[in-house]
């Protein structure tokens, strides 16, 4: 892992999801404000996200989004973190966090957060933190019986796209 962080670890190491590039890059050209949420202790999580931009040639992640929340690191400006927190999803902590304090998002505000995720324990995690859950094909959702707490569930990230052009998650 310290390897990837110093540029020199093996390249393709973590293959992104296919279409989330495009994806990202529509949501920036949106103006919207993005935020990465993962459970992962930040030693193991954040050189994995650096492999995946390094992959899809995209740059700093913390260049990028506007807030990444992991697991056991201070979150702080250009870095990935949590305010001191160690709770794993499915506490509604990480996307409290990600929303209150990274993107600055209050709670009279909760109704323009969508939260997407492809696991179980995070479409929980979303949902108790009260805001809008897509869920995405790829990880465990219907395995565990969890697509019911998805507000929507899409196969694509085309597909959320679309969900979030016609304004249909409010």
């Amino acid at each position: 892992m310290e390897l990837i962080l110093a540029g020199k670890g093996r390249a393709n190491a973590f293959t992104p999801s296919a279409g989330v590039k495009e994806f990202l890059l529509e949501l920036k050209k949106m103006d919207i404000k993005i935020a990465l949420v993962t459970s992962g202790l930040y030693r193991k999580a954040y050189p994995e996200i650096v492999s995946a931009f390094d992959t899809l040639k995209m740059g700093d992640p913390a260049r990028f989004y506007d807030c990444i929340i992991t697991g056991g690191f201070p979150l702080g400006e250009g870095a990935a973190g949590t305010l001191g927190e160690l709770e794993a999803k499915p506490h509604p902590w990480l996307y409290a966090e990600a929303c209150a304090v990274g993107l600055g998002i209050t709670h009279d505000e909760k109704n323009h957060v969508i939260g997407i995720e492809d696991s179980a324990a995070g479409v929980c995690a979303i949902r108790l933190a009260g805001y809008y859950t897509i869920g995405i094909s790829g990880g465990n959702i219907h395995e565990s019986g969890a697509a019911g707490m998805c507000d929507k569930y899409c196969g694509s990230f085309d597909e959320i796209l679309q969900i979030i052009k016609g304004g249909t998650y409010e």
